[in-house]
């Protein structure tokens, strides 16, 4: 008798384990290949954006106007990689990055994918926190806000087939 109680619990401990291993989350199976921590820029100064990145491409005077206030401001663009990575400095602080596939501005064949939605923030390396909302998804555009304590708005436009040529990280949306 015990030696059947022995091996029942060994067959039934087999058969756990076999539908552990069997039944995985598809998300956290995802292993992504991030393009950019893009957390790390929220609100940083040129002097830190520079010691991260390097040297930009090129400085570039950036006009805009506030949407909020239809004020005529201009700051600085940090370009780099053949304007794969666009930062928007105002005030010496970096207040929103661009990143670009190659496709969409022709530097190379480069494409950003994703199989589902939420796939895009570990791309980026965002943990998003639970006040996220979405915000717009208009299947050519995808927007966010608030995403976490470190990015105000995350836009993804471009979309089409599972890929998407650009994204947007708001760091300081006083200006957008």
């Amino acid at each position: 008798m015990r030696k059947i109680n022995i091996i029942l619990t060994l067959v039934i401990l087999v058969l756990l384990s076999a539908c552990s291993s069997g039944s995985t989350n598809s998300s956290s199976n995802k292993s992504f290949e991030p393009i950019i921590d893009a957390t790390q820029f929220s609100k940083i100064n040129s002097t830190q954006l520079v010691g991260i990145m390097g040297d930009p491409e090129k400085i570039e005077d950036f006009e805009w106007i506030v949407p909020k206030t239809n004020q005529s401001i201009v700051g600085k663009l940090y370009i780099y990689e053949k304007n794969k990575f666009e930062f928007i400095l105002f005030d010496d602080v970096v207040t929103r990055l661009n990143v670009y596939s190659g496709q969409y501005w022709g530097y190379d064949d480069s494409i950003m994918k994703f199989e589902e939605k939420d796939d895009i923030f570990p791309l980026f390396g965002i943990e998003y926190n639970n006040q996220i909302k979405k915000v717009a998804d208009t299947n050519f555009a995808l927007r966010y806000s608030p995403v976490s304590d470190k990015i105000e708005d995350v836009w993804i436009q471009e979309i089409e087939d599972k890929t998407f040529g650009i994204a947007k990280f708001t760091y300081d949306p006083s200006y957008f």
